[in-house]
């Protein structure tokens, strides 16, 4: 069981197969075992690894109170802590914030990028459009019923739950752990931790906008046919800044399309890398 020290907190994280390097980041309030399903498939022709972020999985808490670790730096020592070359990267939901951050400090870094079920701008409407900055929530909490497992909210589609029963109460588990659980009875700010998204500041939109159009490395956004609007008009935004990225919208699918559908995603991936090494060969 691999362990980093990573700007003072202990992380876990898992590493398999062989090849280009594959880096899973996961969401908020969910863990790195999320990811597992996925990992086999990907790692017969990939080395893959996926890490659990402070305040989650198996890694260490933050203080309750007191600044929070960047997860973009977070991100920037693991790559660097186990010398990761061109690596793809795959992020849901508050994984795909820390990759389009760690994207916008290093624009061709990466072989590729996907981002899942997330978008930017969350709050200020994208520059040029109009409309009224939505309320920022987040939807992962202790279960209503006190159960000792978390709630993942509406990002898996109903018919999804009737029919996978199972995985559903698999995915509740494997997020629960007593790190999170932690995290959960005494929230952190999660503004603080992921505040250039947040911000409405005109100063920080116009870099942040900067920064995405500077983005070289392939990108695909993937988002549900029933993502949650707020989200939908970030990932579409991001899609059509970033040069040559391509938005991929997966039909019957919430906020966890990654989860729902993991045949796209991994095709996504692979397609992706393809093209990639087509292109450099070229």
């Amino acid at each position: 069981m691999p362990w980093l020290d990573l700007l003072g907190n202990d992380i876990h994280y898992t590493d398999s197969g062989r090849g280009r390097p594959v880096v899973l980041l996961h969401g908020h309030a969910s863990a790195a075992a999320c990811w597992e399903p996925i990992i086999q498939d990907l790692e017969r022709d990939f080395r893959v690894l996926a890490y659990d972020t402070y305040d989650h999985g198996w890694s260490s808490n933050s203080p309750r109170q007191g600044p929070l670790v960047d997860r973009a730096a977070e991100l920037e020592h693991f790559i660097g802590s186990l010398g990761l070359e061109d690596p793809v990267i795959v992020g849901q939901s508050m994984g795909g914030m820390t990759t389009l951050r760690w994207a916008v400090r290093h624009p061709g870094s990466a072989a590729a990028l996907v981002v899942c079920g997330m978008g930017w701008p969350l709050v200020v409407p994208p520059p040029g459009q109009a409309g009224q900055p939505e309320k920022f929530e987040v939807f992962s909490s202790l279960d209503q019923d006190e159960r000792i497992w978390l709630g993942v909210g509406n990002s898996f589609t109903e018919q999804w739950i009737a029919d996978n029963p199972k995985d559903f109460a698999r995915y509740l588990r494997v997020r629960s752990t007593a790190t999170a659980i932690e995290a959960a009875r005494y929230p952190r700010s999660l503004e603080q931790s992921q505040g250039e998204f947040l911000s409405a500041d005109p100063r920080d939109v116009e870099a942040f906008q900067q920064g995405l159009e500077s983005v070289t490395s392939p990108l695909v956004v993937l988002i549900g046919e029933e993502e949650r609007p707020r989200i939908r008009r970030g990932a579409e935004h991001v899609a059509a800044t970033v040069p040559g990225a391509r938005l991929l919208v997966v039909g019957d699918a919430g906020h966890n399309a990654y989860f729902q559908r993991q045949d796209i995603l991994v095709d996504a991936v692979r397609s992706t890398v393809s093209t990639t090494r087509g292109r450099r060969r070229g």
